[in-house]
């Protein structure tokens, strides 16, 4: 009996230690019944919000992205991606670049060609609307150069008009380049390349015309007149050789003829713009004859350099005839004749 009693109160002892840690664990575990509940409550609407979410992101990515809510700033940033210097008229475009067969030719497979081919991006986007169009022109216009010329496969001659009704040139059929007056205006950088032949000059003698009586040179002065923020305008008189003609002419009367842009001697309302440099060469060779440059530094006044940039003398102006014309295009650089005489003097 005495046995019995005293494992009793070793037990009772024994509870008596353990009971305040059970009671813990009863209210904790009583707490955490009451979390498993509530996160039971709160889980089904946690996912319908989630869910929400995901479709509200689903409905804004399938709208269409709104470029024109960007700044001017990051627009312009994307403009720059797609500036290329315009050409006018365009080249015919390439039927190798577009055939479907490109992926054959030989330049893929070997590594020989070192130079990627280069990207033409689209440019439909900039047809989007005025404003997009406006702003994408208007960096062109700041920041690249317009390519303008006339060459024997794009050179249409003037419809038939009454000598009464010149100058007046203006109308859609005469227009040398497809370009309105209103982009012209806006034009900082143009260059003008002529490749011509003796039928391009519209008389069978050279001889008898003038240069302001050029009916190909009124053209162009008809539209260039309009590019009033130029700040370089560069010519290049082609010749395409013929046995019977004299290339001259078409580099004398090239010259003189838009020479006269943009001075007193200009026969267009606005005056236009004045070229800054004119260049001559030939189509098969070229001796390395002497090209004009505009010096501001003189006023304006025309000057020859040979083709290392030595000064040669200053220009006649508009009164120079052909001879004139002829000996300052030929004329021998004294720099370089020194030193090509030295040059033998030490062989």
């Amino acid at each position: 009996m005495s046995i019995v009693m005293a494992s009793a109160s070793i037990k009772t002892s024994e509870l008596s230690r353990w009971q305040p840690w059970l009671a813990e664990y009863n209210i904790a575990g009583f707490e955490l019944k009451e979390w498993i509940t509530l996160l039971a409550l709160l889980l089904p609407l946690l996912c319908v919000v989630a869910f929400r979410k995901y479709r509200k992101m689903q409905y804004q990515n399938k709208k269409p992205f709104r470029f024109l809510d960007l700044p001017q700033e990051l627009r312009d940033i994307v403009y720059e991606h797609f500036l290329d210097d315009p050409i006018y008229p365009p080249p015919a475009r390439n039927e190798i670049q577009r055939s479907t067969l490109n992926w054959m030719r030989p330049a893929r497979w070997t590594s020989t060609s070192t130079s990627p081919p280069v990207r033409h991006e689209s440019k439909w986007i900039f047809l989007a609307n005025k404003q997009v169009y406006s702003e994408y022109m208007d960096m062109i216009c700041k920041r690249k150069t317009f390519h303008f010329s006339v060459t024997p496969q794009t050179y249409k001659p003037a419809t038939s008009t009454p000598p009464s009704a010149f100058p007046a040139p203006s109308t859609q059929d005469n227009r040398v380049w497809n370009i309105s007056p209103d982009l012209l205006s806006k034009v900082q950088n143009c260059s003008l390349k002529l490749v011509t032949t003796s039928s391009m000059l519209g008389v069978t003698d050279p001889r008898s015309m003038t240069s302001s009586s050029w009916t190909l040179g009124r053209r162009m002065r008809e539209q260039l007149k309009h590019m009033s923020n130029v700040k370089t305008f560069t010519l290049d008189a082609k010749a395409l050789g013929d046995p019977l003609w004299n290339p001259l002419w078409i580099w004398y009367h090239a010259s003189q003829s838009l020479k006269m842009l943009g001075t007193e001697y200009s026969d267009t309302v606005p005056r236009g713009p004045q070229l800054t440099g004119i260049t001559f060469s030939l189509d098969t060779w070229s001796p390395g004859e002497n090209y004009l440059r505009r010096d501001e530094a003189s006023g304006g006044q025309w000057v020859w350099y040979c083709m290392k940039n030595h000064l040669i003398g200053t220009d006649m102006g508009a009164d120079m005839t052909v001879r004139e014309f002829c000996a300052k295009l030929y004329q021998e650089c004294s720099i370089c004749r020194v030193d090509e005489e030295g040059d033998t003097t030490v062989i």
